[in-house]
């Protein structure tokens, strides 16, 4: 995509935090975003997810140079968190207290953005601020069409939200009852109690440095008569 060739030729080094970011939240926002920049002629967009509870942002998505960092907190994050309507600024953009702080402007690239703050049912759940190196003006055709990317964008980030945390749970029920047979099994055979079989996983988890999960998927594998080597 066109958007796309244009991120990579700004960016001064790789795509780092792309690979550590949410994959799911990554395909469902970042075709949203790369054709906003396609269409309001921006060299970069970043999508903002905040922390309900904190004045803290996390990057959720980006199409453009890649930042060095993923989140920001302070007075700025608790500003953006309340506002409901959009900012505009053509110039200099990096020298404003409301976006000094956020990755995407501490390299000083980008000279002008429009913020759009992502409104959901519940409330201000984000933003995405769409930048310009240079400091021109944004047409009235491209300021509807980014400002009316906030309620889907908003639904886009908290659906990904909510995916994670039930990914999350689901992969935390997992682990529990794979520990829990890992332990009956090493109770039945070694005849230990289940603190002494839960300590020892644990113990095998520190020295090899795997997760709890690994370790009792090792006991259950290995079969009644290996079972001592656990020990």
């Amino acid at each position: 995509m066109q958007a796309t060739a244009a991120a990579a030729s700004l960016s001064t080094s790789p795509d780092i935090w792309q690979q550590e970011a949410s994959a799911s939240q990554w395909k469902v926002i970042e075709p949203v975003i790369e054709l906003a920049i396609t269409q309001a002629n921006a060299q970069g967009a970043y999508v903002y997810y905040f922390d309900q509870q904190n004045a803290h942002a996390s990057l959720s998505a980006f199409v453009g140079p890649a930042p060095f960092k993923k989140d920001a907190s302070g007075a700025a994050v608790a500003f953006h968190k309340e506002r409901r309507t959009p900012i505009v600024i053509h110039q200099d953009a990096a020298a404003d207290w409301r976006f000094a702080i956020l990755p995407e402007f501490k390299s000083g690239r980008f000279d002008g953005v429009l913020s759009v703050p992502l409104i959901a049912p519940t409330g201000v759940v984000g933003m995405a601020n769409f930048c310009r190196i240079e400091g021109t003006s944004f047409k009235a055709r491209e300021l509807s069409f980014l400002v009316g990317l906030s309620a889907p964008l908003a639904a886009l980030l908290t659906t990904s939200t909510v995916r994670e945390e039930l990914e999350r749970t689901a992969q935390q029920l997992a682990d529990r009852k794979l520990l829990d047979r890992a332990k009956g099994l090493l109770q039945e055979s070694l005849g230990w109690t289940e603190e002494e079989a839960y300590l020892q996983i644990r113990r095998l988890s520190r020295q090899q440095r795997i997760p709890m999960r690994e370790i009792a998927r090792q006991v259950i594998d290995a079969g009644r008569q290996s079972w001592e080597v656990f020990a």
